[in-house]
């Protein structure tokens, strides 16, 4: 495989240890939150200022917020989008050292045509069950509670991805692969992802 992969996901559905299992099964490098050392490294920015304003985790912690457009001319940028484009160039760069997995941060619409994307999805039981067992700090939330707290994740990352994108987040046009992990588990998302790409031109 010597194409570019990235992994969109929501909440719960077990996209990280998916694309992580890939990297391992292809012998290839994996990027997720390294992305945000990175990024720091970059642009010359405190880590934690940068993992706190990326990928819509500014919008989490005061719930989730309706932006203008980033294509707006009448917007205003803001820190988080001077962090996109850092990261842009970081993911550009990392695409540029050869066959990877990249996971979240727009990296599908960052790369275009140069790279295989997948989304992953699931049901909301099975994000609930996934994030209660890792997530021990929230083992006493409610079903409810749970699906409120996982929804807003989903919110401010389809918030992120929308805004600076200007495309609909899990809108299956977007991807070239789309896989309910909930219906055949994490290894059999991998292997879902494995036969797909044995088959491309």
């Amino acid at each position: 495989m010597d194409k570019i992969i990235t992994i969109g996901r929501e909440f719960g559905s077990g996209g990280r240890e998916i694309g992580i299992k890939l990297s391992e099964k292809l012998g290839i490098p994996f990027y997720d939150k390294e992305i945000i050392t990175l990024t720091a490294e970059y642009g010359g920015l405190d880590e934690d200022f940068v993992a706190s304003n990326e990928e819509g985790n500014h919008l989490v912690s005061g719930g989730a917020v309706k932006r203008m457009s980033f294509a707006s001319f009448k917007y205003q940028p803001t820190f988080a989008d001077g962090i996109f484009m850092h990261q842009c160039q970081v993911i550009k760069e990392l695409a540029g050292k050869g066959p990877c997995v990249i996971v979240g941060r727009c990296a599908d619409f960052v790369l275009g045509e140069d790279s295989i994307n997948v989304f992953i999805a699931a049901s909301m039981p099975y994000k609930i069950a996934r994030k209660r067992a890792m997530a021990p700090e929230k083992a006493d939330y409610t079903d409810a509670q749970m699906a409120k707290y996982i929804d807003d994740v989903n919110k401010s990352r389809q918030q992120y991805y929308e805004h600076y994108s200007n495309r609909k987040w899990g809108n299956i046009q977007n991807y070239h692969l789309c896989v309910h992990s909930d219906l055949v588990g994490i290894d059999g998302s991998v292997n879902t992802i494995l036969s797909y790409l044995a088959e491309i031109k």
